[in-house]
């Protein structure tokens, strides 16, 4: 199946990669083994490790219709979509929110930034998950809160869970910049107060405002826990 609207949530650039932290696969034995709960997502983060990747890009992994936006006081921000054939990707301990309750995305869309959960006590990573279509569980459901049998939740998993690599897979998903550039041209130069930005996600925290000049369409969204709709801005012509 060829998708060309689906990514995965984290790109790769010329100078990061993401990948599935150790122990933190779908279903993953290691996971159980450390924390006695069972994983029903893959956990991403940059191979640098530790927080190298925190307020990185959270892209939508394919089009649909944001239909979950919170905070959850352990977790971080929150965000789900719905896509077209009813599955549902989620995106997890987000430190900043880019899209609001209702909004239409396109996959490759920014959603949010990666971030540590609430208490600031992780290490920055990005918790996805893929539930499947008609499954409708809260976007803080932590399996293993409910099902304390690990037979049981691994069965509930399995049943009410896509493998989000395999989704992503089955998409044909793309996994650079790149690959998004393509689809939305690259990007053009782009200055803020005489500083050449072209191609990077900004973050002005003296303004509250985070800047994607990765792409030919350079976007400026508020840096907030709630959901805001995102301002597109000219981007400068070519000199």
């Amino acid at each position: 199946m060829t998708n060309t609207s689906a990514f995965w949530p984290t790109l790769d650039t010329p100078t990061t990669r993401y990948t599935v932290q150790p122990g933190c696969g779908f279903l993953d034995a290691a996971y159980y083994a450390a924390r006695h709960a069972v994983h029903p997502a893959i956990d991403l983060n940059a191979v640098t490790g530790s927080d190298t990747d925190l307020g990185d890009p959270v892209e939508a992994a394919d089009s649909g219709r944001v239909v979950a936006v919170m905070w959850d006081s352990y977790i971080g921000g929150i965000v789900e979509i719905r896509h077209e054939d009813g599955s549902t990707s989620g995106y997890w301990h987000l430190r900043d929110i880019h899209v609001k309750l209702g909004e239409e995305v396109k996959g490759g869309d920014l959603v949010g930034q990666i971030g540590k959960g609430a208490k600031l006590d992780m290490a920055a990573h990005l918790h996805f998950y893929v539930k499947k279509a008609g499954v409708n569980l809260p976007a803080n459901y932590w399996p293993s809160t409910h099902l304390k049998n690990r037979t049981a939740c691994e069965a509930f998993v399995r049943e009410n869970y896509h493998h989000p690599e395999e989704w992503l897979k089955a998409r044909g998903a793309k996994r650079r910049i790149e690959d998004l550039q393509a689809v939305r041209g690259s990007p053009i130069r782009v200055l803020i107060n005489d500083l050449e930005i072209t191609g990077q996600l900004v973050q002005r925290p003296d303004s509250g405002v985070t800047v994607d000049a990765r792409t030919e369409t350079v976007r400026v969204y508020v840096n907030s826990r709630e959901p805001v709709p995102s301002i597109s801005i000219p981007a400068l012509p070519l000199n």
